[in-house]
């Protein structure tokens, strides 16, 4: 800062242009106040330009930086591990990890081949009782949306003439999405990040059905009323524990920034979103916890 000042201050008075021809100093004095401005000048850029170089020179391999922020020629510098002689693959005495068959009794369909039965010597076979070989395949059945149309009559009193309709059980969705539906909508949100949009365009692809963007909306919030007594009961079972740990971390909505807070067990988490990282946020997370809390370390 004193170098750039005293900089600013000897351009100044000499009213240099630095785009222009060179000066030609009149005195002595003048020349000794270049002098002294061109000195500061280069001060000021041999600074800059150390700390431009050591940025340019930092890197993964010494400095705080990830791995994956360094230049493309860094990472071509990088020490690369010496090729090893032996095969690709898993070697001689590793475990295999194959997919465990399902029980025959699981199984949706099962065919069987048998061999031809002559040998091919001429004589008659005697099959086994158990297969030599089960090889089992995976596969998804088609995906078709069910459809439960819930119809009411009426009916007519012959004393008064009042009619009378069925009233819709409690048990029965009002709208147009059952709880299979929500639910599926609640998991494409919460744990897979969809937005509205791809999970409209998910749901039209995967099942041929067709939902606004508001029905979609609307659906996120209904599987939360839904949640919200469990939410508040694991809160309480939280909070009533003897020792328990509390954390915090930064949560996006979107462009806004917001703190996602847990306090968890050994047996439940507890997870609080808050727009705040201060006192408020961490007694609404705590509420009436007396025990032993644990945070960080």
């Amino acid at each position: 800062m004193q170098s750039t000042a005293k900089t600013g201050q000897y351009v100044d008075m000499l009213d240099l242009d630095l785009n222009g021809k060179p000066p030609q100093p009149k005195s002595l004095d003048e020349a000794q106040q270049m002098i002294d401005a061109l000195w500061w000048a280069l001060r000021e850029t041999t600074a800059r330009i150390e700390k431009l170089e050591e940025q340019l020179n930092t890197d993964s391999s010494n400095s705080s930086k990830p791995p994956s922020s360094d230049s493309p020629q860094k990472r071509a510098e990088r020490r690369k591990k010496p090729r090893s002689n032996r095969p690709r693959g898993a070697q001689p005495g590793h475990p295999k990890h194959e997919r465990v068959q399902v029980l025959e009794a699981e199984v949706d369909e099962v065919q069987r081949f048998f061999p031809e039965g002559c040998c091919e010597c001429g004589g008659t076979l005697w099959l086994q009782d158990e297969p030599v070989l089960r090889h089992q395949v995976f596969d998804l059945p088609e995906v078709r949306y069910q459809v439960t149309e819930y119809q009411f009559y009426a009916g007519d009193c012959p004393h008064c003439q009042k009619r009378t309709t069925a009233r819709l059980p409690e048990w029965v969705p009002r709208g147009q999405m059952g709880p299979g539906l929500l639910s599926w909508i609640s998991v494409l949100t919460g744990q897979f990040h969809l937005s509205t949009r791809q999970i409209q365009r998910f749901v039209q692809e995967q099942w041929q059905l067709t939902f606004s963007v508001g029905a979609i909306s609307q659906a996120q919030g209904k599987v939360i009323t839904w949640l919200t007594p469990l939410y508040q009961q694991i809160g309480a079972y939280v909070r009533q524990a003897d020792v328990a740990h509390a954390d915090e971390t930064t949560h996006y909505r979107g462009a806004e920034r917001r703190w996602l807070w847990c306090l968890g067990t050994s047996m439940a988490v507890y997870f609080l979103t808050h727009y705040s990282r201060g006192k408020a946020a961490a007694m609404a997370l705590l509420g009436q916890f007396s025990g032993v809390l644990i945070t960080d370390h």
